[in-house]
């Protein structure tokens, strides 16, 4: 077993890369170090969320439903049951529930609200932070009076000065202007007027009125407003309005269904009135005619002098009534058909067309409920579309399209009454010749009545139908209803102050966290073990705390501090990779000036001769030399004088230590111009070998390795090398140096000692620990916090 597997078994080192779980606990150490941090982040996100709560405004929900009847249900149907079924059907017509949901977001529709409840004009009470919207309960309200339809959005602040006045000012228009309450303000383009109500205060001052266009409230209201339906089979349309007053929503909500309820209404009323005028028409027309027949038979009459028809008469008019009748009824819808074709075939009318005069084409009727459904589905959609847009142009084709269709199918219905006519006729004639014979007075007579029957049939017609009209009309309702009216939610559902905490307290966290992450990362100098076993695979010999009296380089025999039990620690790792029973060199050098090689080896070198063993600390940083100089030891016989003598006394060059009888110091002596040609030399293993028959161990304190080649040329005197590296102070790039060595065997028994540790921030971790429980007087008592917190470091090593 070699001397390093040696060390690993005695020590329990291990040269295995836990390179992920060392990042992780580095990590989390340094997060409980930096624990004010986090604290602090916490307590700044909060108050960040706190005023970025109160900046947003607060938004209520307003719920509210809309129930629409299907045919089944229709109360105008229910009251026209008795009627004729086409005639009902003109006001009984399906109501879609996704078309509702249309009408229902229609700009128009919006628009109207928008103009009934003037909801354009905002008012807010100013807050420290952020504005309350208010309604009812405003110190003022807001009239305008436009010259034309505003397009821009005006936000005027409005700080009231006494019981009279205010003073208004308008940034973005730069305008700044005292105005009186209750008398109009001018302003570009509008005038403004303030009227006082029972809630003004002029304890508070500062408001902002915000005027828009309607296009933009109504576009606002539109993007504040869900309108849903519960599932396929319902007719329930369901109602959501997002507001910042609870108050102001519900009286937005109930105005937006009344407003659909009346329009729904109005549609269904407007139907009904264009039946009754045009059966007026046709009573004016039909009546003028049977009134015209009535006279010329009331003057026949009275001019043959006739009284009462002969009984050869009456039996022959009583067989030619069965014809006459189907003849008249035939007329009757022949004279119907004409006048549905001439009322069709005007373009300019664009009115709803009455299907019910004609009864018996069913397919008839159809195409004409067809058609008025269009229109008035046109009559709909002109709320929110402008009459030149492609889906009304495309709609118009199909309305015309249907107009051409209608007129077809009435050429088509007036030829088959002509030919049934026709048929009438020629089996009337047949009977007229059985009465050739009669006299011409009274064949006449007949005519006459006949005419009197058609025309008084037909206007007797017009006159039910116009009952059935007028009774359809007054039981008109609107297919829809409320069922449940406006009503807002017992709280706000914005802002959402649990979640905005939650993602701030989340933030507060990962803010400190990322910060300490990225410092880590870019920190260039080793800071934890975990650098030193991701960098290198060099073992550790020992580790030394931060010397709290940078004045003091020796630590005498103070056996209550810290680095002193860290250099005994030091010193008995030493003998596990030494050989006993022989005089070992030790060799200290690092990467640059400044990580404490020569602090070391002096305190090791100490520690090792109170151990009763005899040692020399040899100076052999030629280029350098400080660490006598800086124990105040005045040398005036160096190595390169023992060199320069050539065959100089060695027991000349050891000086007794005035601090311990077992330790001994051989300086550097004067600096000399070629160092490394000196120690190439053979004067340094001759003084060497001499040293090994003198002296238990032999320490070199020698120049950095990382900056020239004078530690090498030494190494091959040394049975162990200790390479130092100062936490915070030597670069992660430089443990490439011992990494190289320590692979190439450029250096035997290579061991890395890592210097400067800060025990409190316990950034190398396995340590911090304290020596309070042992007497040592380095550590203070702590108090209950500070063993609590040390204790949650020690869990993370």
């Amino acid at each position: 077993m070699n001397n390093t597997d040696l060390l690993a078994e005695k020590l329990d080192f291990t040269y295995k890369k836990e390179e992920s779980l060392g990042d992780f606990k580095n990590m989390l150490a340094t997060c409980v170090n930096y624990w004010y941090v986090f604290v602090a982040g916490i307590i700044i996100s909060l108050i960040c969320a706190f005023f970025y709560i109160q900046y947003l405004p607060i938004q209520w929900n307003v719920l509210g439903k809309i129930i629409v009847d299907d045919d089944k249900t229709s109360t105008s149907k229910s009251l026209t049951s008795g009627l004729n079924s086409d005639l009902a059907s003109l006001f009984d017509m399906k109501s879609n529930a996704s078309n509702e949901v249309k009408v229902l977001k229609s700009r128009g529709l919006l628009k109207q609200v928008v103009v009934n409840l003037k909801s354009n004009i905002h008012i807010y009470q100013k807050r420290f932070i952020g504005k309350t919207e208010l309604f009812d309960n405003s110190p003022f309200i807001a009239i305008t009076s436009y010259k034309k339809e505003p397009v821009m959005t005006d936000r005027l602040v409005v700080r009231i000065l006494n019981n009279s006045q205010y003073q208004l000012t308008d940034d973005e228009q730069d305008i700044q202007l005292k105005g009186d309450f209750g008398r109009p303000l001018t302003l570009p383009g509008y005038s403004l007027t303030l009227n006082k109500t029972p809630y003004f205060n002029i304890a508070k001052r500062d408001y902002l009125i915000k005027i828009e266009s309607i296009k933009q409230s109504a576009t606002d209201l539109e993007n504040r407003l869900n309108v849903s339906i519960d599932d396929k089979q319902s007719t329930v349309i369901n109602l959501q309005l997002s507001a910042g007053n609870p108050a102001g929503g519900e009286k937005t909500m109930q105005m937006l269904m009344k407003v659909y309820l009346q329009n729904n209404l109005s549609n269904k009323v407007r139907i009904a009135d264009s039946t009754m005028k045009f059966i007026d028409t046709r009573l004016v027309v039909v009546g003028g005619e049977l009134n015209r027949v009535e006279k010329n038979l009331e003057v026949y009459k009275k001019e043959n002098k006739i009284s009462d028809i002969t009984a050869q008469s009456k039996a022959l008019v009583e067989g030619a009534t069965q014809y006459q009748n189907k003849l008249n009824d035939n007329e009757v819808q022949l004279a119907v058909a004409n006048d549905l074709y001439k009322y069709v075939n005007n373009e300019n009318n664009n009115q709803v067309i009455p299907s019910s005069l004609i009864t018996k084409d069913i397919a008839f009727g159809s195409a004409i409920n067809a058609y008025n459904e269009m229109l008035l589905h046109k009559e709909q959609l002109k709320l929110s579309l402008v009459e030149g847009s492609t889906y009304i142009q495309n709609l118009n084709q199909q309305i015309d399209l249907a107009r051409q269709t209608l007129l077809t199918s009435l050429r088509n219905y007036r030829n088959s009454l002509q030919v049934s006519q026709s048929a009438f006729r020629k089996q009337n004639s047949l009977i007229e010749d059985k009465i050739s014979n009669a006299p011409t007075k009274e064949r006449l007579y007949l005519d006459y009545s006949r005419q009197q029957s058609l025309k008084q049939e037909l206007y007797l017609f017009l006159l039910q139908k116009r009952e059935e009209t007028a009774i359809s009309q007054t039981a008109t309702i609107s297919s829809c209803r409320i069922l449940d009216d406006a009503e807002s939610s017992d709280a706000p559902f914005a802002p959402k102050k649990s979640l905005i905490y939650s993602l701030a307290l989340f933030a507060g966290l990962l803010a400190p966290a990322a910060g300490l992450s990225i410092k880590e990362m870019l920190n260039v100098r080793i800071n934890s073990k975990a650098d030193i076993i991701k960098h290198t695979d060099v073992p550790l010999l020992g580790e030394i705390s931060r010397n709290p009296n940078k004045k003091k380089n020796l630590i005498y025999n103070d056996a209550r501090s810290v680095i002193a039990e860290e250099i005994r620690a030091l010193r008995t790792n030493l003998k596990y990779v030494t050989e006993k029973g022989k005089s070992n060199v030790i060799l200290f050098t690092s990467s640059m000036s400044g990580e404490g090689k020569s602090f070391i080896s002096l305190n090791l070198g100490n520690s090792i001769a109170l151990s009763g063993k005899k040692v020399v600390l040899l100076e052999l940083d030629l280029r350098k030399p400080r660490l006598l100089k800086n124990m105040g030891i005045v040398a005036n016989y160096g190595f390169t004088n023992y060199v320069a003598d050539g065959e100089g006394n060695i027991d000349s060059l050891i000086q007794p230590s005035t601090f311990n009888e077992n330790f001994y110091f051989i300086s550097s002596g004067p600096i000399p111009p070629n160092p490394a040609e000196i120690l190439m030399g053979d004067h340094l293993k001759i003084l060497i070998d001499e040293l090994k028959t003198k002296f238990d161990y032999v320490i070199i304190d020698s120049a950095p390795v990382g900056l020239v080649s004078d530690a090498l040329i030494i190494e091959d005197f040394a049975d162990v090398t200790c390479y130092v590296v100062r936490q915070n102070y030597t670069y992660k790039s430089q443990l490439g140096i011992v990494n190289d060595l320590y692979k190439t065997k450029k250096a035997k028994r290579l061991y890395m000692v890592v210097n400067d540790i800060e025990i409190q921030k316990n950034s190398i971790t396995g340590y911090g620990y304290g020596f309070d429980n042992y007497g040592y007087d380095n550590v203070p008592n702590p108090s209950k916090l500070t063993t609590a917190y040390n204790k949650l470091k020690v869990s993370l090593k």
